[in-house]
Formats: structure tokens, sequence, C-alpha cells
């Protein structure tokens, strides 16, 4: 009698081996992560044990390049398509004036989840930009909306139905202020800590995408390398280890690969540069009542270390030439290694700012605005740091680390780029990322054979 009941147990483990061939993934994003806070934090004067086992325990990267402009939205989407803003979409944080992208059907690239649900894999989100709508099973939308009453409401409205409710039965009554107020990052992290451990506990997702948020924000108002910053890459440090304790916890721990990013670094900001102040050196603006007015057939957007000058609709196209030539002059006269202006064609070759007539780029320290106050450069007021400069620039990259199973141990990579995320992490699952132009990173992997796939993240036997 007992043969048949090992038999039967072979099968069922059998069966439960082949579901689970290829790895689980915990992908999470550390908002305005730097190398160094994993690779050498005591000289930063933090703590990051749990980065730092990661680390030791995986592959690591020395810097990861992000994609221009080098800002948040825009960056995540590329973390989980392989694609740049140009082809996924996301081409800015905001949709227009101060309205985030929320909604998944604004991203045009197949994202991991979607590759993974047609897989037959179940997935999960808990707080990822521009998510609102994603068909994944289990669903916490990002929303850092400005100057609204009640986040909670929101972001309860965006979950998978039931969930939220679920959550905080588990976690405690949610309490998440305005993305303005200083501690609003801190407040959400701890959410998102709470309730992607309870998903990983309760329903084991083999793919679940979290996003942290808090030391991008602290080191915007406080600083590079302030007190404040440090203390928020201590407490997210202490995240992962939460989050990392929960995949053990479900039973899920050795099947599990750690995939830790960043989105973009950060260099410390004393000044701005307005750009309305430069269409009015060139001709392109004009003062009325003491204040800057451009002109009607152009549109600026700012992007702290990046902007883009665009053609409203029913502009002459010639006025784009013009545009180019004028401040090419007048940029070499009193801006040169302030500011550097990219040609469309080089904005098209970056995968940026599509249907931007020109791009501009400030040099480090600096950030490009657009206000009415004739003045070229100003102090940079309550901001302390800055990203979205070009990818070339030295503080710009960010991180990158993946340890589990699958994984190499103890190797350190000395660049990746950001736009092989999402190949890499469809070819350790066995997925297929349709449209991807990055290739997975084969030096990741314990066997150079057992991966691979351009593209398409196809995995091989």
């Amino acid at each position: 009698m007992r043969f048949p009941l090992i038999a039967a147990w072979l099968a069922l483990a059998c069966s439960v081996g082949a579901a689970h061939a290829e790895p689980r993934v915990v992908m999470i994003s550390i908002d305005g992560l730097r190398p160094e806070v994993y690779r050498d934090p005591a000289e930063l004067g933090l703590r990051a044990p749990n980065l730092v086992a990661l680390r030791k325990e995986g592959a690591s990267a020395e810097r990861m390049i992000p994609v221009f402009p080098s800002v948040t939205y825009p960056a995540h989407t590329s973390l989980v398509t392989g694609t740049r803003p140009a082809e996924h979409g996301i081409v800015n944080n905001f949709v227009r004036g101060q309205e985030w992208y929320l909604n998944a059907s604004d991203i045009r690239s197949p994202t991991l989840w979607q590759a993974a649900h047609a897989a037959g894999k179940t997935t999960a989100i808990v707080t990822w930009p521009a998510t609102y709508g994603a068909l994944v099973d289990f669903l916490v939308p990002e929303n850092l909306s400005l100057s609204v009453p009640d986040v909670r409401k929101l972001i309860r409205d965006g979950s998978t139905p039931g969930l939220f409710d679920e959550l905080e039965n588990k976690c405690g009554k949610v309490q998440i202020p305005s993305f303005e107020a200083l501690d609003a990052g801190e407040k959400l992290d701890a959410v998102t800590t709470c309730f992607a451990a309870e998903v990983l506990r309760q329903h084991k997702p083999d793919l679940l995408l979290v996003h942290y948020l808090d030391a991008d924000h602290r080191q915007h108002f406080a600083g590079v390398d302030s007190p404040e910053a440090k203390h928020a890459f201590e407490r997210i440090d202490g995240f992962v280890g939460e989050l990392r304790k929960a995949a053990k916890d479900a039973g899920v721990g050795e099947q599990t690969v750690f995939v830790i990013v960043g989105d973009h670094g950060f260099v410390p900001l004393h000044s701005s540069v307005n750009v309305n102040a430069l269409l009015l050196a060139t001709g392109f603006a004009k003062l009325e009542a003491g204040k800057i007015v451009p002109s009607p057939d152009l549109r600026v957007s700012a992007l702290g270390g990046s902007g883009a000058i665009y053609l409203r609709e029913g502009a002459d196209p010639a006025l784009a030439g013009r545009l180019e030539s004028a401040l090419r002059v007048e940029i070499d006269r009193r801006y040169r290694d302030l500011v550097t202006l990219l040609p469309r064609a080089e904005l098209e070759a970056m995968g940026a700012f599509p249907g931007a007539a020109l791009g501009l780029a400030s040099a480090e320290g600096y950030m490009l605005i657009a206000i009415d106050v004739p003045a070229p450069v100003l102090p940079s007021g309550a901001l302390k740091g800055m990203h979205g400069y070009l990818p070339t620039v030295p503080g710009m990259a960010t991180g990158f680390i993946a340890a589990g199973p699958g994984i190499r141990r103890g190797v350190e990579l000395p660049m990746v780029r950001q736009i092989d995320v999402a190949p890499t992490v469809a070819a350790l699952m066995g997925l297929r990322l349709e449209q991807a132009v990055g290739l997975p990173i084969p030096g990741v992997f314990e066997s150079k054979g057992q991966w691979s796939g351009i593209g398409g993240g196809e995995h091989r036997d």
C-alpha cells in the first residue's frame, strides 16, 4: 500500500516542480538609488545590510545607465518593457501640468506582467508607476497626485476588488498624505511594504513589482547626502528585508529571485536656468507687464536636468529650424557648459521627447525651469537634489542587483543598461517579451547556455 502513496507523492512533487521550473521574481525599485548605497554604504555613513547581502549573494552592477529623460515614470516603464520612452509612450512624469501618467493603457509596449499573464503565471503589483487598470491578479496601483483630499480612496478604487480591504485588515487603516507632503513617501513606503509582504505570504505570485519612493523625496528636498536621505535608504533596506522574510514565510524563498533596481541617480542642485529667458533673448518670447510670454507657437516642457520645446499644432514647421539656430547662438554665447542643445535627430536616437522640435540638457548642479520671471538664472529654492540629466552624466547612474536561483553569486558587472532589465527578467522566467529592444544580460546567469533570448526573452533548456 505504501508504493501507490509514494508514487502519488512523487507525481505531485514533480507537478509542482514543473509548474515552477522557472524562479519567481520580486522586482523592487528604489527611487533615486545610487550604486554606492549597496556597493559601499559605510562610505556614505549608512547601513544597508539587506542590499549588501543581496549584492554578495548575487550579481550586481557598478552602475546602471538610465534612459533619457532620467526621471521616474519613463524609467519605470522602460524597466518593465525593455523599450525607450518614445517607444513605450510614457515620455514624461506628467501627461499635462501636474497630472501624472496613471494608466497602464498609456503604455504602448508589452510589459512583463502581460508576458507573465500570457504564460499562465500569477502576477502582482503593489505601488508601481502607470498601473491603473493593469491586467494582473493582485493590483494596488501607485497614485502620487498632488493636492488631493483622499489618496487612500484613489488607490483603493484602482485596486483589485476586495484586495485593498483584505490587506488593510492585516496592516491597519491606511493613512497616506498627498504627495507634496514631506512625509508622503515615508508613509506610502510603509504601506507598500506591509501590503506587498501580505501578498507574498497569502498569494505567492510568480511576479511581484514594488516601488519605494522616499529616498527620492528626501534627496530632492533635503539633499543627496543629507541625514534624511540616508535614513530613507536605511528604512527601505529594512523594508527589503521584510519582503525577503515574507517570501521565506510563504515557503517560496528558495524559489525567488530578488531583483533590485533604480530609476535614476541624483546630483546636488544649486541653481536653475530659465528656458523662457532663453526664448526672450532669442526673440521667441516677449515681455508683457514685466513678465515673459513665450511665442504662442511654442510649448516648453522642463524636467529637472532636461527639457524640450515643442511646436504647437498649426505652427509653421520652418519655425523649428529658426529656433534651433537662434538658441544655438545664444547658448554658445552665454550658456556654454551650462546648457546643451539636443537636435531632434539626437532625441530620436535616444528615444526621448517624441515630437519635440529640440531638446535641452543642463549641467550638473543646474536644473531647467520655465517661468515668467525675466531672469536667466535663479537659485534652486527648496530643491537641493535633482535628476533628469543625460545618461552620460556620472551622477545619473543607478543600481541593479539580482540574487536567487539561477543567478551567479558574488559577481560585479561594470555596467548594465536599464532597457536590459525587462529582457533579463523575461529570460529568467521563461517569458517572451515582444518588441523589447533591450537584451538579456548573460553575465547575470549561472549558466550562459541555460538562459538565452534576444528581445523576446526566450527560455531554452
